[in-house]
C-alpha cells in the first residue's frame, strides 16, 4: 500500500505536521486517512454529525479513541 503524503502537502490550505495522508490511487481499499492531530485541532473531544446524529470522539487519558453516541 503506497501513501503519498508530498501530493497532499502541496495542495493549496494544507498546513506542516497535519496534513491529510491519502492512500496511493493504486491501493484496493483506496479510503482516505486523516492525522488525528488535524482533526481534533489541540482539542481532545470533538463531535461527528452522521445521518442526523451527533457523536463525540475523544482521547482518552492513554492516548487511545473512543467514539461514543
Amino acid at each position: 500500500m503506497g501513501v503519498d503524503v508530498q501530493q497532499v502537502r502541496d495542495q493549496p490550505g494544507a498546513r506542516e505536521g497535519s496534513e491529510t495522508i491519502r492512500v496511493g490511487a493504486g491501493a484496493a481499499d483506496g479510503f482516505r486517512v486523516i492525522d488525528s492531530r488535524a482533526l481534533f485541532a489541540g482539542e481532545h473531544e470533538i463531535g461527528i454529525v452522521h445521518a442526523g446524529e451527533t457523536y463525540r470522539l475523544r482521547i482518552t487519558r492513554q492516548g487511545k479513541l473512543i467514539l461514543n453516541k
